[in-house]
């Protein structure tokens, strides 16, 4: 394969990890803002009522989300090798985004989905009283991710508005 061709293989290739990167990205953040928009009128419901709108809403951003989250992290962090091994001038940018991106899946894991667990099992009749606390790190959590996903979806934006496929950029 001659270097012209190379060139273009490499350009189509960076472009859909960008393509990738950006769509699940964004999946992953209209997600997140949504948790952060219901996050003042949730915060003043009653704990049953609370509790019983956790289980109902939220399975689907799982499967939905949830997935566009696992590609966003993996195809983000696959085009941040891309660019440091062709030594582009965006590969900072796209490491920032991917690094951001982990951090907010990580907090899912260490905050979040503890707090999904441990209200998935109260009976709606017998929330416990330090409920509030599983609310606050759920909603809280969800917060931090919204803020770091749009951070990276930010981050990501400029990187490729920066800098075109064009390997020397």
């Amino acid at each position: 394969m001659g270097p012209e061709l190379q060139t273009i293989n490499d350009s189509t290739v960076l472009n859909l990890g960008r393509f990738s990167s950006i769509m699940s990205m964004a999946v992953t953040m209209s997600a997140a803002m949504a948790h952060l928009m219901e996050m003042p009128a949730k915060m003043q419901y009653e704990p049953s009522l609370y509790v019983r709108l956790h289980r109902t809403l939220y399975p689907t951003f799982g499967k939905t989300a949830g997935r566009a989250e696992a590609v966003a992290v993996a195809s983000t962090a696959a085009l941040a090798w891309m660019e440091q091994r062709q030594r582009r001038s965006s590969r900072r940018l796209t490491l920032a985004a991917a690094g951001s991106l982990a951090a907010a899946h990580g907090i899912f894991w260490a905050i979040v989905q503890p707090a999904n667990v441990e209200m998935m099992q109260w009976r709606l009749e017998a929330i416990p009283r330090d409920w509030a606390n599983w609310r606050n790190r759920w909603e809280y959590g969800h917060a931090i991710r919204a803020g770091l996903v749009t951070a990276a979806l930010a981050v990501l934006t400029w990187s490729v508005v920066r800098a075109p496929a064009d390997p020397t950029a």
